[in-house]
């Protein structure tokens, strides 16, 4: 078990410092190792009690079952695990309970009041997400604008108006070019949504609204690893038909269904 499946499984129970005491461990792998308990609250500015509620959040004994994991997780790879397969399953399956659970008639009403909803994915598996959004919604009369480039990209963030919906596809959450681009946008006061993985990101905290995604780094060998990245098309998916379902409570609370 990696730390990293541990904080996407427990997300909904970090707190704001639990966040930051993984974002430094994240940072710093290689000295977290070996760090002690006093070392590390000294580090983050956060006490002994915080950092062992922390990991106790996670399912652990306490912090040295947390160390046992971060020296564990770092061994040499020995190629493909079959535990993979029940992994990527288990990543699946959580993003698809979020997306059937979660409250987003926020999202929906910004949607439908926005003059113009533009969409920028941070690389190449995300752009395609991007149009594929754009396509799904176009068969509800919903009209989006994916924009291609960094150039446009930088230009559009300096224009958008008020009543303009920016929505901003990333895997990470922590692409330098969006999340600069993101502060532009939220520094004007306009809105921004983004979809990106569970984890502890700048382009969370700058979103108005966040969509995650459970996902993990393949190891197949050779320090290799894959990102399984599918679960940005099956959110297209599941967006459409929650909004589908959102428009007819809508008519029924109108009295027209």
């Amino acid at each position: 078990m990696r730390l990293e499946s541990l904080i996407e499984q427990n997300y909904h129970k970090l707190s704001e410092n639990d966040l930051y005491i993984w974002e430094y461990i994240r940072s710093h792998p290689a000295k977290c190792r070996d760090i002690s308990i006093d070392q590390l609250s000294n580090e983050c500015c956060i006490s002994h009690t915080t950092i062992l509620r922390f990991a106790k959040k996670l399912g652990l004994s306490g912090f040295s079952e947390l160390k046992v994991i971060l020296k564990w997780q770092d061994a040499p790879a020995e190629g493909f695990s079959e535990d993979e397969i029940k992994r990527t399953m288990q990543d699946y399956q959580q993003t698809m309970e979020y997306l059937c659970t979660v409250d987003l008639s926020d999202l929906f009403t910004l949607m439908q009041s926005a003059a113009h909803i533009y969409l920028y994915g941070s690389g190449s598996v995300q752009q395609q997400a991007a149009w594929n959004l754009k396509e799904k919604f176009f068969h509800v009369r919903m009209l989006m604008h994916v924009i291609e480039g960094e150039t446009e990209m930088c230009k559009l963030a300096e224009r958008l108006r008020e009543d303009d919906l920016m929505i901003l596809i990333s895997l990470s959450g922590n692409n330098a070019f969006v999340n600069q681009v993101a502060e532009r946008i939220k520094k004007r006061g306009r809105t921004v949504v983004s979809i990106c993985r569970v984890q502890s990101n700048r382009l969370i905290y700058l979103s108005d609204i966040n969509i995650p995604f459970f996902t993990h780094g393949m190891e197949i060998g050779s320090a290799l690893s894959v990102w399984p990245t599918n679960q940005l098309f099956q959110i297209n998916e599941f967006l459409l038909l929650r909004y589908l379902d959102y428009l007819n409570k809508q008519r029924r609370v109108n009295g027209h269904g």
